[in-house]
């Protein structure tokens, strides 16, 4: 007798993105941390999300094109995950638009402020979105 493969359910969003603000020791400087995240966990390797990124007059682009093998000889299994750190950043407003190859993109004004307790704040995110947005 064969048994059924179980599926898991279908995942709300494929990703995640971190925003917070933190500070690097190495170069004395604080910087806007974008962390990627993949929602599904990889058995075998723990791959790298291949992120094209690109910076234009207050606005960020950043491109979801696929996975990088990682480099090392253990396995290690996890989420995919990529970082981008925006340093000499203003407190200002910013446009970041995320995108993919097949899905489309998204778009969401994102808010830098001096406040300790909400130093960023985000608005007009479209409903229909791939990805889940952490402050």
């Amino acid at each position: 007798m064969r048994t059924k493969k179980v599926k898991p359910p279908p995942k709300k969003y494929e990703y995640t993105l971190g925003l917070t603000i933190e500070h690097d020791n190495v170069f004395k400087k604080d910087y806007v941390s974008f962390k990627f995240n993949t929602t599904k966990v990889f058995l075998i390797f723990r791959y790298i999300l291949n992120v094209e990124t690109k910076i234009n007059n207050g606005t960020l682009f950043f491109n979801i094109a696929g996975f990088k093998a990682p480099t090392g000889d253990l396995s290690n299994p996890g989420f995919a995950e990529y970082e981008y750190r925006l340093y000499d950043f203003k407190f200002s407003d910013y446009s970041v638009i995320i995108g993919r190859k097949d899905v489309g993109s998204i778009k969401f004004k994102m808010k830098l402020l001096r406040s300790k307790s909400t130093p960023i704040s985000i608005s007009n995110l479209s409903k229909n979105s791939f990805i889940e947005i952490n402050l």
